[in-house]
């Protein structure tokens, strides 16, 4: 087989002295590329398994979503919807949902296609939130307290300009490109995030962090979950939809609006 593959390559995978072999350069270079190709097939297979048990749901939301809604329920899901095996992406959406391998998805954008169907779940509008040992400070000195950021457009050179407060730099703090780190340092003590209230709500609730709504940026935004309606005819995916429907005051869309 190995004479066979080299006949068809060309040059030499191995080095035959006596009764041993070595690679080649170009051996090697195959052994790494093929073995990497073939890595990488079988992680797919492997994902396949998750896709072929019964009762599967594949549902994608931002982190911070997962975190502060999605995550609290999990245990009420779990004994609600026992034939139900949700499994949760929590990264970017890249792909239309007709074509993604989502059953469930919460996005910027409200239903667009004739067969989907949403709900709007949730404002994006993004306000300071203030740990308590910074509360003073922020309510006095805003525009000197340490500040934590994240990736979003609303940042906090926008709110600055927004509230009418002249801050020399901006731009200063720790940052993250995930909103939930971004939160949890906040929670800390080490610094004011600029993020959702409703997402943070956990925290809020556990005195962990205080939000400031006299100014809040985006507060016309939304974030919906939409689903395709052939998709909620599966029984699993329909009931996780109900589910997830009722642990929120949701406002049904149309792909008119």
């Amino acid at each position: 087989q190995i004479r066979t593959l080299e006949a068809h390559l060309d040059p030499p995978l191995f080095l035959r002295t006596g009764r041993t072999v070595e690679l080649t350069d170009a051996g090697r270079d195959l052994l790494q590329t093929s073995g990497e190709a073939l890595e990488t097939v079988r992680q797919g297979m492997h994902r396949l398994e998750a896709y072929a048990k019964p009762g599967t749901v594949v549902v994608q939301m931002p982190p911070e979503l997962a975190s502060g809604w999605y995550m609290p329920q999990l245990e009420r899901l779990r004994a609600d919807l026992p034939g139900v095996e949700p499994w949760l992406y929590s990264g970017e959406l890249r792909d239309p949902l007709e074509t993604s391998e989502f059953d469930i998805v919460c996005r910027q954008s409200p239903p667009v296609a004739p067969d989907e169907e949403g709900y709007a779940i949730l404002p994006l509008r993004r306000a300071p939130l203030c740990p308590p040992k910074l509360a003073d400070a922020f309510e006095t000195t805003p525009e000197a307290v340490p500040l934590i950021h994240d990736e979003h457009s609303d940042d906090w050179q926008m709110w600055y300009l927004a509230a009418g407060i002249d801050r020399e730099n901006k731009v200063a703090g720790l940052n993250f490109s995930d909103p939930v780190h971004a939160i949890e340092a906040a929670a800390r003590g080490l610094g004011v995030y600029l993020g959702n209230p409703e997402l943070a709500r956990p925290w809020c609730d556990a005195g962990k962090l205080k939000p400031y709504l006299t100014t809040s940026l985006g507060s016309n935004k939304r974030l919906y979950m939409v689903a395709l309606q052939r998709n909620l005819q599966r029984p699993a995916v329909r009931e996780l939809w109900d589910f997830l429907s009722r642990s929120l005051p949701l406002q049904p869309v149309s792909a008119s609006e």
